[in-house]
């Protein structure tokens, strides 16, 4: 593992615990905010559908374009991610069952944010190499994004809709997630949006996780812990496509 990498994973592993540091004030209903790493600033807050909130910061230590996201539930955080400019999923933590994902480089096809908002599309083709308690496990996965055309104006963030579609093979067989999400080209970032997941065994899971309100440093709900969004009714984390990719 060369220098940066070391770096990388150091630092994730302060993040992840940093990240569940929440969960107990939750718990207890304090008004608390989310605290990011020291030599990091956050730039981000945003609120989702399906009681899903998130945060986003660059750290001084990192690579040039790198941002990490986390996300948060009523329960608090449970997904850790690490992104580059190109919105290349780097590197990817879940909170609760300990697992890490990492992508494994050169890819076949990268992903490109850049390709998407020149072209209109952009294919990938590239493999992740997941840690978990039972093992080491390879992940291969093909996919698209596509403009569709359509533009929004979110808490007054222009968004550029999206189809998008990718799978991974498992032993059973593939395991699919399509739909729509958001480009914000102003922040370089995607939001999530209508998605369906469907099982090797045709099990279908479908989620509303479209960003509903954005907060930047010094307006009202930055950094905030508590989700705001249909935290009522939400679908299983453990069939999320948070929990896929993030």
């Amino acid at each position: 593992m060369n220098a940066i990498r070391k770096q990388i994973l150091t630092a994730a592993l302060g993040m992840a615990i940093l990240a569940s540091a929440p969960v107990a004030a939750n718990a207890q209903g304090a008004n608390t905010q989310f605290a990011v790493p020291d030599g990091c600033t956050a730039f981000l807050t945003v609120q989702s559908r399906s009681c899903l909130i998130a945060h986003y910061w660059t750290c001084e230590a990192d690579p040039e374009g790198t941002h990490w996201r986390v996300t948060l539930d009523q329960e608090g955080a449970f997904y850790l991610n690490y992104t580059d400019t190109e919105f290349r999923w780097l590197r990817a933590f879940n909170l609760r069952s300990g697992s890490t994902d990492t992508l494994i480089e050169p890819e076949d096809d990268p992903a490109s944010l850049s390709d998407l908002l020149e072209t209109g599309s952009d294919t990938m083709a590239f493999s992740v190499r997941e840690e978990r308690a039972e093992g080491t496990f390879r992940r291969d996965y093909t996919g698209y994004d596509r403009l569709t055309g359509a533009s929004v104006t979110v808490d007054g963030e222009e968004l550029l809709v999206t189809d998008f579609a990718y799978q991974w093979e498992t032993e059973a067989g593939p395991r699919e997630t399509e739909g729509s999400q958001f480009v914000s080209p102003r922040l370089g970032l995607f939001f999530g949006g209508l998605e369906t997941v469907t099982t090797p065994s045709g099990e279908v899971f479908e989620g509303n996780y479209s960003p509903m309100e954005f907060a930047e440093p010094g307006e009202a709900g930055f950094l905030s812990t508590t989700p705001q969004y249909d935290c009522g009714d939400v679908m299983s984390r453990a069939t999320s496509p948070v929990g896929d990719f993030g």
